[in-house]
C-alpha cells in the first residue's frame, strides 16, 4: 500500500511540474548567422595580363581552368570564401566594331536569359576612368546570379563579370552578403585600369 501511495505523489508532482501557463511554442524558421569579413583590399596586378584592380583581402583570384571551353589566358574567377560565392571575369580583345558589339550583345543575351525569374534588372553605366566605360547589371530576385557587368576601352579590351553562389539561396537569405558583395565589386570596378 505505501508503494501505491508514493507512486501516486511520485505522479501527481510530475504531471504538475509539466503543466503551468507557459505552453510550448517552437522557434521560428530563421536563417543562420553571417559574419561579415574585415573590409580590406589587395592588388590584383600580374605580369603579362592586361588589366589590374583591386579585390578583397577575403578572396582568391585562381585561373579559370573549366575544360567546357578553350582555356583563354586571362579568364579568372574571384572566389570569396567566406560565401560560397564565385565572380567569373572573362577577357577578350577585339579588334574591330563589329566584334565589340558581338560582345556587348552576348553580353545582354546572358543577362536576359535570367529574365523569366527576375524581378527586374536595373541597368547601371559605368564610367570609372577615361579608358574604363560599361554597364553594371543588377539582377533581383531569386535568379543564378545577381551581378553582372562589362567594361571595356571601346577600343580593343572587354571584360565580363558574373557573380554566381555555387549552391542554391534564397535571395532573402543572402541579402546581407550580396550587399556586402556589391561595395567590394564596386571597390573592384573603381580600380580597374587596362595596362
Amino acid at each position: 500500500m505505501n508503494i501505491l501511495k508514493v507512486s501516486l505523489i511520485l505522479a501527481g508532482i510530475s504531471l504538475s511540474a509539466c503543466g503551468g501557463p507557459d505552453e510550448y511554442v517552437p522557434k521560428p524558421r530563421a536563417f543562420p548567422r553571417m559574419t561579415l569579413p574585415v573590409q580590406g583590399f589587395k592588388k590584383f596586378d600580374s605580369a603579362g595580363i592586361p588589366y589590374a584592380f583591386e579585390i578583397p583581402v577575403y578572396s582568391a583570384m585562381e585561373k579559370d581552368t573549366l575544360n567546357v571551353y578553350t582555356r583563354q589566358p586571362f579568364w579568372f574567377n574571384l572566389n570569396f570564401k567566406p560565401f560560397n560565392a564565385t565572380l567569373h571575369l572573362t577577357y577578350y580583345r577585339f579588334g574591330n566594331r563589329i566584334q565589340f558589339d558581338s560582345l556587348i550583345d552576348d553580353t545582354r543575351k546572358l543577362v536576359n536569359k535570367h529574365i523569366q525569374r527576375a524581378e527586374d534588372i536595373v541597368e547601371q553605366p559605368l564610367a570609372t576612368a577615361k579608358d574604363v566605360k560599361g554597364m553594371m547589371f543588377e539582377i533581383e530576385g531569386n535568379t543564378a546570379t545577381n551581378i553582372n557587368f562589362y567594361l571595356t576601352d571601346s577600343a580593343r579590351h572587354f571584360m565580363r563579370g558574373a557573380l554566381y553562389f555555387n549552391n542554391q539561396v534564397a535571395s532573402d537569405s543572402t541579402a546581407p552578403v550580396l550587399e556586402r558583395m556589391k561595395t567590394d565589386i564596386g571597390h573592384l570596378i573603381k580600380t580597374f585600369r587596362w595596362k
